[in-house]
């Protein structure tokens, strides 16, 4: 018994439309529907395992560690100090594969080649010890801004040196033109270093709370240092160029022979600020603590020819100062308290400034150089480790800061 009339009727349909219709492949070329659908049918088959395939690999190097991207959070393993140094001194990499493939990926070998111990780590690479830096710097605690990831010399920010300028005119009179004045800041790398001298048994060890500490120590080092260049760097023998010797900032002097320091002279700070349309920002003061235990003591006579008279306030609190003061304060050892002025040789520096206008520009990476040969290295068993980091300082308007810098600090 043959086929149903009506199934070989669709069966000469299809062929029909299967002859008929066309389309074009990937080259122009005309096929026809059917033909198309082989061409894919083979396609699936061929790359049916392609999943399969893909998850094998995703399960081969799902727990692989690269190298480029060094010390990030997510990752069990972090950039050691430790192991980068034996390695480099020893120049033998094993168990320090990590540290190896940072210096491999940089390739940035500064000052020398890899014999002479010059190795350039990424910023990233080391991002705890950029934290602890950050941490000892009174500025940046203060708001100074830092730029990070710096590259090529000079850096060049924008300012504005001058504004618009209104006047009053008749009818029909010409205007006078004015128009805002653009400056530049630059900023060039200024090498600030530490140096570690450590045993070459405790490197070998790989302890990792001894390599927290010294982490620590470096980063106390080149935090002190990036501060005191911010507040009183002299611009010249490669230091950068700090707020105190800048010139055009706003000074307050308190007598040919300096005076105590009261609230009064940090009010008469503040104003400086205020009448250069520059009061704003992030504002506060930064002074040594001998300053802060001065107003701490301060006095009030109770009546005339009271010689001792009674706290302002008591118990006077640090909150409680910021309140007197009226802004956030800082302190550092790092301001002198020695300075002359007249026949004063007590005198100290008081700082104030919208500290957001005070830059910290950073090149990224840190120079490591390692030898056990320098200074008494070998003799004492020791490596000496030396970190170099490139920073510079830059106001972005000079009108944001004051400086007085001949407070009595008795």
């Amino acid at each position: 018994m043959g086929e149903p009339a009506i199934n070989l009727q669709i069966k000469e349909l299809l062929e029909d439309i299967n002859k008929n219709l066309k389309t074009t492949d990937g080259e122009g070329r005309v096929i026809t529907i059917a033909e198309a659908f082989k061409t894919i049918q083979g396609l699936s088959e061929k790359y049916a395992d392609l999943e399969k395939r893909f998850a094998e690999l995703d399960e081969k190097y799902r727990s692989r560690k690269w190298a480029n991207l060094p010390g990030l959070e997510d990752e069990t393993k972090k950039f050691s100090l430790f192991k980068a140094v034996n390695a480099i001194m020893n120049k033998n990499w094993k168990g320090a594969e990590l540290e190896e493939e940072v210096f491999r990926q940089t390739r940035a070998m500064s000052a020398g080649d890899d014999a002479a111990g010059g190795y350039l780590v990424p910023a990233q690479a080391v991002p705890e010890l950029i934290e602890l830096l950050r941490a000892e710097a009174v500025c940046i605690r203060m708001g100074a801004r830092v730029i990070d990831n710096l590259v090529g010399s000079p850096v060049e920010f924008p300012k504005q040196t001058g504004g618009a300028i209104a006047y009053w005119v008749g009818e029909n009179a010409a205007i006078t033109p004015s128009e805002a004045a653009l400056g530049q800041l630059q900023m060039t790398p200024k090498s600030v270093s530490a140096l570690v001298q450590l045993s070459n048994r405790l490197i070998r060890m790989s302890n990792p709370s001894a390599e927290q500490m010294v982490r620590q120590d470096v980063a106390i080092a080149l935090g002190l240092a990036i501060d005191l260049a911010a507040l009183r760097g002299t611009g010249t023998d490669n230091q950068p160029l700090g707020i105190a010797n800048t010139p055009g900032i706003n000074n307050l002097i308190l007598g040919p022979n300096g005076d105590l320091a009261d609230f009064d002279t940090f009010t008469d700070m503040e104003y400086e600020l205020s009448v250069d349309n520059a009061l704003r920002g992030k504002l506060g003061f930064v002074f040594h603590p001998a300053i802060r235990r001065r107003l701490k003591k301060l006095k009030i006579a109770q009546f005339s020819g009271d010689l001792s008279g009674e706290y302002i306030l008591a118990p006077f609190s640090d909150a409680q100062l910021e309140a007197y003061l009226g802004y956030r304060f800082g302190m550092t050892t790092q301001v002198p308290v020695n300075l002359v002025k007249g026949t004063s040789t007590n005198c100290t520096e008081l700082f104030f400034a919208n500290w957001a206008e005070l830059l910290i520009g950073q090149w990224a990476g840190f120079q490591i150089l390692a030898s056990d040969q320098a200074g008494t290295a070998f003799a004492s068993n020791q490596t000496w480790i030396r970190i170099i980091a490139d920073v510079d300082i830059g106001l972005r308007h000079t009108e944001s800061f004051c400086l007085c810098s001949d407070a009595k600090i008795a």
